[in-house]
């Protein structure tokens, strides 16, 4: 697989065929793009290529309006993983907007990556002012040669499959429901950083997580969680909110990583959620806190530790 940054970059490929998209959280509906893309690609012998953006198109008009469902780096290793060839991924800047739908066929998908087919969804747009759209396509790919598959969309009970559908069930805290639509648990990552460490002083220490602020972060509350460490899985018990019992300012991301004592200060850990157990809630004292916390984290050996071989802790 090659990773092209910048449209620049682009060498010609001899041959190939091209799906296009921001491609946020590389959900159901878009495996289904890509997966024929690769497909169609083997069958006929040529490179397949997906083109997507570093940043999401509405944040370059917009600053941080739409948080990211997924990390660059992990769009890359989730498409690497798929079979694709090539990936351009390239930032939505000032040159996007300004290349008209007829220059964006003939200069990018025809002059550089010479295609054969393009494959879209239904609703896909591009170019500037989005004058690009799947009825122009299928108007010059007579005159040019290639062949236009248009993919309608993927529905689970009866909903369609889309970004924005995810984004609200992560803002809501419904991350067993993203799964059905994302096909795989929402998973933020960051590094170890200092805190109160309070939660030491009642049984309970935690690994206060520092979050990129551009991705989308559920709502608050305490959460089941597995928790990867340097490559080892553990399980966690994870609180979003801002610590109410302690007074607690700003909006934090911390997990009791269960059966785990060890010093991870400034290295980076994983979060995958599977199910939000409780919101967050203010209490008396924080005697009455720990025996919350107690709570909670035998619900996690219960539901997860205890009765799922697959998720057993090492």
């Amino acid at each position: 697989m090659t990773t092209i940054k910048s449209i620049n970059e682009i060498a010609n490929i001899n041959r190939s065929v091209v799906t296009i998209g921001n491609f946020d959280g590389l959900h159901k509906g878009h495996s289904v793009l890509i997966k024929k893309a690769v497909e169609y690609s083997r069958l006929n012998n040529i490179k397949s290529v997906v083109f997507t953006f570093k940043n999401h198109p509405a944040n370059y008009f917009t600053s941080s309006t739409i948080k990211n469902i997924i990390t660059n780096e992990e769009k890359i290793n989730r498409l690497k993983a798929m079979g694709v060839d090539y990936i351009i991924n390239v930032p939505f800047d000032e040159y996007m907007t300004k290349i008209s739908a007829s220059d964006f066929i003939k200069d990018i998908l025809l002059d550089k990556l010479n295609i054969q087919k393009i494959i879209i969804g239904h609703d896909f747009s591009f170019a500037r002012n989005k004058e690009g759209n799947a009825n122009l396509l299928q108007v010059l790919s007579h005159k040019y040669n290639f062949d236009v598959e248009i993919v309608s969309p993927i529905k689970i009970n009866d909903v369609r499959v889309s970004s924005t559908h995810i984004r609200n069930l992560i803002n809501e805290g419904n991350v067993c429901k993203v799964k059905d639509y994302l096909g795989y648990n929402y998973e933020i990552e960051g590094k170890v950083i200092h805190s109160k460490k309070l939660g030491r002083t009642i049984g309970f220490p935690t690994a206060n997580v520092e979050v990129d602020k551009e991705m989308s972060i559920p709502k608050r509350g305490i959460y089941a969680t597995i928790v990867y460490v340097d490559g080892e899985k553990y399980f966690g018990a994870t609180n979003i909110g801002y610590n109410p019992t302690v007074k607690g300012q700003n909006l934090s991301i911390e997990t009791n990583i269960l059966e785990f004592n060890e010093e991870i200060y400034g290295k980076v850990i994983k979060l995958e959620f599977l199910e939000r157990i409780r919101d967050e809630k203010k209490f008396s004292s924080l005697e009455e806190l720990k025996k919350q916390l107690q709570k909670d984290t035998k619900y996690i050996y219960e539901k997860y530790v205890c009765k799922k071989e697959e998720y057993m802790i090492r």
